[in-house]
């Protein structure tokens, strides 16, 4: 016998009744003469039960409280769209509108709490008020609709009404329905309530808890009674949110320390921004299964470069070797460069397991001495790892260049090598330095001809950008005792201009493929024009800061960029205007479709050199192999739209990993101020808005928030043409480049929160 379906309660009756009118609304014209009325509704509905009737009425009720739908004085409902919105009367319609779907948005918060929408398609955004967040979370892909505009007065700060939404000059919006979770594993403390267990979640701005659930199955690893994990942080995965319940609830996955603790924080950023801790069973074992002696079938088809001189030279503390250099002379005064990757879509096949764990993935996320692979370990620091003295498969870009660095042949292909030398870029710094130790001859010619063809991509305007990169000295419990910035040194960019020199040739090699229609698409890495609003930002305040830039031309840019560089090198106001350069360039991406790369100066350009931690480097080597046929890769292939899928997946991962690091690094350096609240602090302004000044201090390069509210010497405005907060009484001026002195008055590691107060009397003028 059947079971009889579930009864539903009021209130789900009249939630679902609720989205049967929205859809009804939404696939109507927008325009004045979409009102109707009660009547009129019940008829389109064909709704006559005198209960449905009720639930109706009720549902009109929830819509209208929920200003969703707006009830005119004769009592005709509509749906609420702003009501001085340009596109809606000029065209009757948006197309948004017109699809009936609403605004697809990505939901962001603040610490406080306060909920934004921001569109997909644009750079729209809305603030959605509690009661319209329809149990939406921070980072959830969203569909709203735009609410009537509310009387917000002129200008921020001023309050008219009791909503806490109200003063902030912002479009209001309801969320409709959310369409995608935006995260599946969340971690937090784990905190008891009379029987129930909750996740408080380290995630900004939500203001609750998650009901913590036991695991369907035993949990793998540490093991740990309920009663004993009060205060500790765990990762629990997402289950639902029942109708009946003010919690979303999730399931317990892994109990994974005591806050504070090294790597139960860095572990806890890792679930924070996506990424997981560990790789499934299947993976595992498909990894384990490459073993790192070669068999003479590995061999069939390849290049043997194990006789040519070969070396890496990677970080001292590396351990996935994933690129190497070979060098040997030809005749008539020509060398032979190779430039030799890792050949890991040798080991990991498409549509395996192991294939599948690494896309979602997508990169290796390096937090402070500890990273999150995308491979496995027996592959990323084994078997596909170039470590000396080792027989390892590769593939090759292989250069017949001169003195100079210039380029007269290239080979792209299958090669086995064994790398003689295992450099630390420290170690290969002192040779260049000293000309004395191994390989010194063959390290200052390598270096020789990087230079030249850095100095050719400079002319030909490429923009010579650079990031500090913060470096930390950890004690045995994992607890920050020195902070460093990393110095770029030539035998970086030694190793940087030859892995450029090969992405190129890929990139062009590949392109050529695609145009001879030997392959449907491929991989590249784009970086699009700056922004000319932001580059006129730029130049206004670089004047200001006495410097000139000259933008009327593509080739200007760069120009100006580099010297603007240059000039301002070893100055106060350096990392800032550095910055600023930054923030006006276009985000670099992966894509098929190719419209080269500004920052490089490229016409073509992909990413080919590190396939151990970068998924689209791994595409690009099943794309070389595809073309080649140096193996059976019949499940390898890809169309245009498959590989354009994974690209934009690739992008949205990496910049989640970047996010990742920037995070703990953050979380070490706040380490190091913790419990120095008394102390002074010296630092730079590096920023300035409405909220007041980001000052980055000198002791760690931590930031910090100086609020306006503590800068009560002088009564200061935010002026955006001069970029700087000005005082109205006193004449008092705060801008980037300044320096001051700070105390810490407020410090949460949870959220990574630094806030300080202004020191009387301690303005450097």
């Amino acid at each position: 016998m059947s079971k009889s379906p579930k009864r539903l309660s009021l209130r789900e009756q009249i939630n679902r009744q609720s989205d049967v009118i929205l859809r009804w609304f939404r696939g109507r014209d927008l325009s004045e003469s979409s009102s109707v009325s009660e009547h009129d509704l019940t008829d389109a509905l064909r709704i006559t039960d005198p209960f449905e009737l009720k639930v109706m009425g009720q549902a009109l009720d929830k819509l209208v409280a929920q200003k969703i739908l707006n009830r005119q004085q004769d009592q005709l409902l509509r749906l609420t769209i702003k009501s001085n919105s340009r596109t809606a009367h000029a065209h009757g319609k948006s197309n948004i509108e017109r699809q009936g779907e609403g605004i697809l948005a990505r939901m962001e918060f603040t610490h406080g709490g306060l909920a934004f929408a921001r569109a997909v398609d644009s750079d729209a955004d809305w603030m959605v008020a509690p009661e319209h967040l329809r149990r939406a979370l921070p980072g959830d892909l969203v569909r709203i609709i735009p609410l009537a505009a509310f009387s917000s007065g002129k200008g921020r700060g001023r309050r008219q009404g009791s909503s806490r939404l109200m003063g902030y000059g912002k479009d209001r919006a309801a969320v409709l329905q959310v369409e995608e979770r935006y995260r599946t594993h969340f971690v937090g403390k784990v905190r008891r309530k009379g029987q129930r267990y909750f996740l408080e979640p380290d995630l900004k701005g939500f203001q609750g808890g998650l009901e913590l659930l036991p695991p369907a199955k035993p949990l793998e690893g540490k093991a740990l009674a309920w009663d004993q994990a009060e205060g500790l942080k765990a990762v629990g995965t997402w289950l639902d949110w029942p109708e009946s319940s003010p919690w979303p609830r999730v399931e317990l996955v892994e109990w994974l320390g005591s806050p504070g603790e090294h790597f139960t924080e860095m572990a806890a950023i890792g679930v924070e921004f996506g990424f997981s801790l560990h790789f499934g069973a299947e993976a595992l074992r498909q990894a384990s299964q490459s073993g790192q002696f070669l068999s003479p079938e590995d061999l069939k088809g390849r290049r043997d470069f194990r006789g040519v001189p070969t070396m890496t030279i990677d970080p001292q503390d590396a351990k996935d070797f994933d690129d190497a250099l070979s060098i040997r002379p030809l005749d008539e005064g020509r060398w032979e460069i190779g430039v030799h990757i890792a050949d890991v879509s040798y080991y990991v096949r498409n549509g395996t397991e192991l294939d599948r764990e690494a896309a979602s993935r997508a990169t290796s996320v390096y937090m402070v001495h500890q990273v999150l692979p995308m491979l496995p370990e027996n592959l990323s620091n084994i078997v596909c790892s170039l470590r000396p003295n080792e027989d390892k498969l590769c593939y090759s870009s292989v250069f017949e260049v001169d003195d100079e660095g210039r380029i007269y042949s290239t080979w792209i292909g299958r090669t086995c090598i064994r790398s003689l030398r295992r450099f630390s870029y420290e170690d290969a710094q002192t040779v260049l330095d000293t000309g004395q130790g191994d390989w010194a001859e063959e390290l200052k010619l390598l270096n020789q001809m990087a230079t030249k063809m850095r100095q050719r991509r400079f002319e030909s305007g490429s923009i010579g950008f650079e990031t500090e990169e913060i470096r930390f000295h950890l004690d045995h419990k994992g607890f920050p005792t020195e902070v460093w910035v990393k110095e770029r040194k030539p035998a970086h960019m030694l190793i940087e201009d030859w892995m450029l020199t090969a992405n190129r040739a890929v990139a062009e090699h590949l392109t050529k493929a695609v145009n001879d229609r030997l392959l449907p698409a491929s991989v590249y890495r784009v970086h699009d024009f700056p922004d000319p609003e932001r580059l006129r930002k730029l130049a206004d305040f670089a004047e200001f800061m006495g410097y000139t830039l000259s933008f009327q031309s593509r080739s200007q840019i760069a120009a100006s960029l580099n010297r603007l560089i240059e000039e301002s090198e070893g100055k106060p106001e350096s990392e800032i205007l550095q910055q600023m350069a930054i923030r006006s360039m276009a985000k670099a991406i992966y894509t098929t479709r190719n419209i080269g790369h500004y920052g490089l100066s490229f016409s073509h350009y992909t990413h080919f050199t590190s396939p151990i931690r970068r998924y689209p480097d791994l595409l690009v080597h099943r794309l070389l192999a595809n073309l080649d046929g140096s193996m059976s890769t019949h499940s390898q292939s890809y169309n245009e739209t498959e590989l354009e899928r994974l690209c934009k997946y690739d992008s949205e991962k990496e910049r989640a990993a970047a996010m990742a690091e920037r995070a703990a690094v953050r979380f070490k350096q706040l380490q190091m101020l913790q419990g120095k609240e008394d102390q002074i602090w010296e630092g730079m302004i590096t920023s300035i808005g409405e909220q007041g000044v980001w000052v980055t201090l000198d002791y760690n390069r931590c930031d910090g928030l100086l609020p306006l509210s503590s800068l009560d010497y002088d009564r200061f405005y935010f002026d955006a043409e001069e970029m700087a907060l000005v005082g109205s009484l006193r004449n008092s001026r705060l801008a980037p480049g300044q320096r001051l002195q700070v105390r810490i008055a407020r410090l949460d590691l949870r959220y990574r929160r630094l806030e300080f107060r202004y020191q009387p009397f301690a303005l450097k003028r």
